[in-house]
């Protein structure tokens, strides 16, 4: 092996342990016994996952399954991302179809909808805030899908884009050759053809909705989504392990997706 080989895992594995060790000691942390958030860990329990409270004891002291406030986060975040989800699904499939015809404007709307991750989350969240003021919108979890959704829409639209390649093109014209239909088309070629993608880019807008807190905390309101909620909490209580048991929940369920997500893209792939 030379040193080329060498330094480049040793870059990988720097990048590896850059991004995880931060979620790796935010798991610790959730079961360390006490209140004080420190290392070493002398102890490990499950209190700030399921102890039932003892008294009157402020939120950052209640495990987050007595926390009521937590379970309203939860399903929040839920509604929030599978909306997103379902939403991101069909922009970027109907986007993606669109985009294959030489309609006019066909390169400004793509980098129209690219804008969406670029504009910053504050300017974004600065501008739907007085939107909203003016037309009279009540601030709602729909409200937050839509503003998701413009972020999320734009990777999903990349990876779709990737999928249109000549031999997609070549099956869909010998189909058409065949006097079959544009909507048998779609339903019995293209749809099968690009599935994956299509499941993928709802796993992305539900995972990329999932953690957000910039965008979500400008139109949100009440107990939020679980990013806003602790946020919220912790600009106003002690930071506990309560807190990392709940940003373990977060990033378990975004493990999950991920698992599924890279699932589907390698049987893409064979």
């Amino acid at each position: 092996m030379g040193w080329g080989d060498r330094l480049a895992k040793v870059y990988i594995a720097l990048i590896i342990l850059f991004i995880y060790l931060p979620v790796f000691f935010m798991i610790a942390l959730s079961f360390k016994s006490g209140a004080k958030v420190s290392f070493p860990i002398e102890g490990l329990t499950l209190d700030w996952y399921i102890k039932p409270p003892t008294g009157y004891e402020y939120s950052a002291y209640i495990s987050i399954m007595h926390d009521k406030n937590f379970f309203t986060a939860l399903n929040n975040s839920l509604f929030v991302s599978i909306v997103t989800a379902l939403l991101t699904c069909l922009l970027v499939t109907t986007t993606a179809l669109a985009l294959r015809k030489r309609i006019v404007g066909r390169d400004l709307l793509f980098y129209l909808f690219i804008l969406g991750f670029i504009v910053p989350g504050v300017a974004l969240g600065l501008g739907v805030t007085f939107m909203f003021r003016l037309f009279g919108i009540e601030s709602s979890l729909l409200a937050v899908a839509a503003i998701l959704t413009v972020y999320t829409v734009p990777f999903g639209l990349i990876l779709m884009m990737s999928r249109f390649d000549p031999e997609l093109a070549t099956y869909e014209y010998a189909a058409s050759v065949l006097k079959a239909s544009p909507l048998s088309v779609f339903r019995r070629i293209t749809l099968p053809l690009i599935i994956f993608e299509v499941i993928s880019a709802a796993i992305i807008g539900f995972l990329l909705s999932w953690g957000e807190v910039i965008r979500t905390q400008f139109v949100m309101k009440g107990t939020g989504t679980l990013a806003t909620y602790i946020k919220n909490e912790l600009s106003i209580n002690p930071i506990t392990p309560k807190w990392f048991a709940a940003g373990t929940i977060i990033a378990i369920v975004a493990f999950i997706g991920l698992a599924i997500f890279a699932y589907i893209m390698s049987r893409r792939v064979r």
